[in-house]
């Protein structure tokens, strides 16, 4: 019985891990999600209406704004999970990310309160943005970390599944709002209970996040090694560099999904219970796909499989949006979307192993952190904002499969220049 016991344990160890890391970021993206899905009507909430383009390109800003304050939670809380333990960074951000939910949720528009109705929103956005720079670096850490030598693209990969997941549960969330609800009952408040849905996650992974172990290589570490920052910074710049490279094409094609909403129905000319489709084939996809493409980066290579996902992306993203523009239906946006979805779980699901190899264990998750936060802060924060203004500018609307296909480039570049230096796993 004590046999079958620790047996029992030892399966169910890594599979509570993965859990608790995975709501955390199931939570982060939908929150991030929801909130680009539902641009329009949160434009006509919390901004003055005199121009209803200004006041969705103030949404996309408010949105972005939320990045900015990620490159300084990457830092506050990377150290904090490198010096006193993932698990307690993880349990933290969880608890910040629920108070970033909870102002769209609850804050007046701007008919009730003016001005302060944006300001308040974009200090959640900040709170939000805040909590998410510290988060992706323990979530790695800690599966990377439980991951068995062979299986570590496996695990890490269920960082990009949840992020699926929490693009899967934001589609179908607006698709049922979209079917309970009219235009003008969303625009009037209805949208709100996606947030509150989304505080239910907070909870629950805030419970099973407690009740796991710290990581064996994070407690075997010895305390000497624990050096100061700069110290660190010096003697990791290059990774960072490399990390940051990374980076483009992954944040770029996962914010365009949020975007491909509004793009679906200012564009396409599609309804919102339409546009959602789009979401909800990408995030599915996304889920499904990335730890089957990670099992077969641990057997052939993750260069090989990172290599295909963005080469491919940067050769067939320009024709896959000529097409949809041409063919503006429900059938077509989800082929496209399914398509982006395979070819960025081909990146993605290794990307986050990629990132941890680069980093000593006394810097990795402030290391992972400092680069994602500042790859997605600049190029995955910004899409939506910057594909609208280039949009307006030029009056092209396949602005943005010139945008996804530069990205990819960009980012095959960074992998064949530091595919060397991610050798610690």
């Amino acid at each position: 019985m004590t046999g079958s016991a620790n047996t029992s344990r030892t399966t169910s160890a890594p599979r509570r891990t993965v859990a608790a890391a995975s709501f955390g970021n199931v939570l982060e993206i939908y929150d991030f999600i929801v909130y680009g899905i539902f641009a329009i009507p949160i434009s006509k909430t919390f901004f003055p209406e005199a121009s209803a383009q200004n006041a969705l390109i103030l949404t996309f800003l408010t949105f972005a704004a939320g990045f900015l304050s990620r490159p300084l939670g990457a830092f506050v809380l990377g150290r904090y999970a490198d010096r006193c333990g993932r698990k307690k960074a993880l349990s933290l951000t969880l608890i910040l990310m629920a108070l970033g939910t909870i102002v769209p949720a609850l804050c007046p528009g701007y008919a009730s309160i003016g001005i302060a109705a944006p300001l308040i929103v974009l200090m959640g956005r900040l709170i939000q943005g805040f909590s998410a720079g510290g988060e992706v670096g323990s979530v790695v850490a800690m599966l990377v970390e439980n991951a068995p030598p062979s299986q570590k693209n496996f695990y890490a990969s269920f960082q990009q599944a949840s992020q699926g997941i929490g693009i899967l549960l934001g589609g179908l969330m607006g698709l049922v709002l979209a079917y309970f609800f009219s235009e003008s009952e969303m625009v009037s408040g209805a949208w709100r209970i996606a947030f509150f849905f989304g505080l239910l996650i907070g909870p629950v992974g805030w419970y099973i996040r407690r009740s796991i172990p710290e990581t064996s290589t994070f407690q075997s570490q010895e305390k000497s090694s624990r050096d100061s920052f700069w110290k660190l910074f010096a003697t990791n710049w290059l990774a960072l560099l490399a990390g940051l490279s990374i980076m483009v094409f992954w944040t770029v094609s996962n914010y365009l999904t949020n975007y491909m909403t509004t793009y679906s129905v200012r564009e396409l000319h599609l309804s919102f219970s339409n546009s959602y489709y789009s979401l909800i084939s990408y995030g599915l996809v996304i889920a499904i796909s990335s730890p089957l493409v990670a099992r077969l980066a641990d057997k052939i290579g993750a260069k090989k499989v990172i290599l295909f996902g963005a080469g491919v992306s940067a050769v067939v993203a320009y024709p896959l949006f000529v097409i949809l523009t041409r063919h503006p239906s429900v059938e077509t946006l989800i082929a496209v979307q399914a398509i982006l979805g395979v070819l960025s779980s081909c990146y993605g699901a290794c990307a986050s192993a990629f990132l941890a190899g680069l980093f000593p264990t006394s810097f990795r998750v402030t290391g992972v952190n400092i680069a994602y936060s500042v790859g997605v802060t600049i190029f995955g924060g910004f899409t939506p904002a910057a594909i609208t203004i280039l949009i307006n500018l030029t009056g092209n609307n396949l602005v943005v499969g010139y945008y996804l296909a530069a990205a990819a480039a960009i980012s095959c570049i960074g992998v064949l220049v530091f595919h060397k230096r991610s050798a610690r796993f």
